[in-house]
């Protein structure tokens, strides 16, 4: 992996971690803007050492986390960043692709308005991050990230969900199918480009 500009803010030590010498894998999640079950992942890869407790659980150590934290490239590719937005609203997927078109970043935006023609654009785009709103016609987003994790493939795209009726047994549903993370509608379209990575 190799650092690139959008880590830029992750690489440094969150003052609230400076004096922890482990972290919990919540905390880690926290620092590097992604849900606990994609910490997990990077462990299970080997991406990012864990030490395990008497009691069975995951601990990591502050350096070893620093480290990642500034070689993490969720991309894992140079060139653009290539970003699929899924949602039925035709003015939200309108307003989402201008502004993430219309940054300093590089990136290639395409567009889904459903969850069929969203499963299309992940083989033939080859996203590296599905913006996806919860509520669509036929289909719950919750079902159309897990269908993308599950594709051959694809199971490091990452998946932002968003959703204007956000509870916490909707986020709990998206965050154990797969989703990096939830936002709720209106955005705070400062926290998604962070999130996304496109903003330093």
């Amino acid at each position: 992996m190799q650092p690139i500009k959008n880590t830029a803010t992750r690489s440094v030590i969150p003052e609230e971690f400076k004096n922890k010498p482990y972290l919990t894998p919540t905390e880690v999640a926290q620092w590097m803007m992604v849900s606990p079950i994609t910490v997990r992942g990077w462990a299970q890869k080997g991406l990012l050492k864990a030490e395990v407790t008497p009691g069975g659980h995951r601990r990591f150590r502050l350096d070893e986390v620093a480290r990642f934290a500034r070689q993490w490239n969720p991309t894992g590719h140079k060139g653009p960043l290539r970003i699929l937005v899924v949602d039925d609203d035709r003015a939200v997927v309108g307003f989402l692709k201008e502004l993430l078109e219309g940054g300093e970043h590089e990136t290639a935006v395409d567009t889904a308005h459903d969850g069929f023609e969203a499963g299309q654009k992940v083989h033939t785009f080859l996203p590296d991050v599905v913006l996806l709103d919860l509520m669509m016609p036929g289909i719950k987003g919750a079902e159309v990230c897990r269908q993308i994790k599950q594709m051959p493939g694809h199971a490091n795209v990452r998946v932002i969900a968003m959703s204007g009726y956000l509870s916490p047994e909707n986020e709990a549903e998206l965050l154990a199918a797969g989703a990096e993370c939830c936002l709720a509608k209106p955005m705070d379209i400062d926290r998604l480009l962070r999130q996304i990575g496109l903003e330093d």
